[in-house]
């Protein structure tokens, strides 16, 4: 038997009926996509044009006082290089967009907000934010979200329309020392400072970290540092700010090298055996602005210059010595 090719009973679809079937699938699949991945949803709807972009105002409590918190604490693990969940917090509206298992702020409702559960668990707890290692939210910046929440989540009220808000707490920053330009300014002195030191142990050391001024605290040598040991501190007496001769030997001989320590800021004299020849040297010192001379003999009189030109003066008499310079 002769079967005709024309015979076959093979139907295909036309072009037009498999093109709607690919349409309908594609777009039954972006919209299975859609309602699974809240954020996918979010973006298909932006780039057609369906959702508009929410912006928070300048000066709204949100972006005075609820982004630091969240650039601070949060956008580490849910920012622009990473979306833990596909939750971002680096903008108003991604944070009120929320991640791929749907909104974590509820406008109006704390307790039902996902955001404030998770910043409230325990560190322990493997749900926190943030996460262990990374330093959680004080009591008040987590009241200043709940606010926030509690008002409506608003990206527009402004600071003053919120109540009861903790003020902000203003954060200490300490700018990165120039190490090269801390050794260029020690430089010059760096090698006599360095002899120093070997010479008088923990008498000499710098100001700070970043600084190339000088710290003398003679007192730890008491009688064993006099007027000989004094003078050979030449070379640096510039770079001294502060000194602490107390109960050393410094006697009226080195009253003319104190008065070369023209940075001189604060100096203790107390139970050493200068007098008012000292004092008279001392008001050549423009930047000197504390004195403490306590179980010395100086006078009075020799001190009234010293409080004229401003320096706190501590000679076991402070408040009525200090009050009546200024009475």
């Amino acid at each position: 038997m002769v079967v005709s090719a024309n015979s076959s009973n093979t139907q295909r679809l036309s072009v037009p009926l498999y093109f709607i079937c690919v349409v309908l699938l594609t777009s039954l699949g972006i919209g299975a996509a859609m309602l699974l991945r809240p954020t996918l949803s979010y973006s298909i709807r932006s780039v057609l044009g369906l959702e508009k972009q929410l912006e928070a105002a300048a000066g709204s409590f949100y972006t005075m006082r609820v982004a630091p918190l969240f650039e601070e604490h949060c956008t580490g693990c849910h920012g622009g290089h990473r979306q833990k969940a596909d939750l971002r917090l680096d903008s108003f509206a991604a944070a009120m967009r929320g991640g791929k298992h749907g909104p974590v702020i509820a406008k109006g409702d704390v307790e039902g907000s996902e955001l404030v559960t998770r910043l409230t668990l325990p560190p322990e707890h493997e749900k926190a934010m943030p996460p262990p290692g990374k330093p959680p939210l004080s009591a008040d910046e987590v009241k200043v979200i709940k606010l926030w929440i509690a008002a409506g989540a608003s990206g527009a009220l402004p600071v003053a329309a919120i109540k009861g808000a903790p003020p902000p707490v203003k954060k200490i920053e300490f700018p990165e020392i120039d190490e090269s330009a801390v050794a260029q300014a020690r430089a010059p002195l760096a090698q006599v400072v360095k002899q120093l030191q070997a010479r008088f142990p923990g008498v000499l050391s710098y100001e700070s970290h970043s600084s190339a001024d000088l710290y003398v605290n003679a007192a730890l040598l008491r009688r064993a540092f006099g007027d000989k040991e004094f003078a050979a501190l030449a070379a640096v007496r510039e770079h001294v700010v502060w000194a602490d001769l107390s109960g050393t030997s410094i006697s009226d001989a080195s009253a003319q090298a104190l008065a070369q320590c023209k940075r001189l800021r604060t100096l203790r004299l107390a139970d050493t055996h200068v007098s008012d020849a000292t004092a008279r040297a001392l008001t050549s010192l423009n930047d000197l602005k504390s004195l403490t001379v306590m179980g010395t003999v100086l006078s009075e009189s020799s001190l009234g210059s010293l409080r004229s030109q401003g320096v706190k003066i501590y000679d076991g008499h402070e408040s009525l010595s200090n009050s009546n310079a200024t009475s």
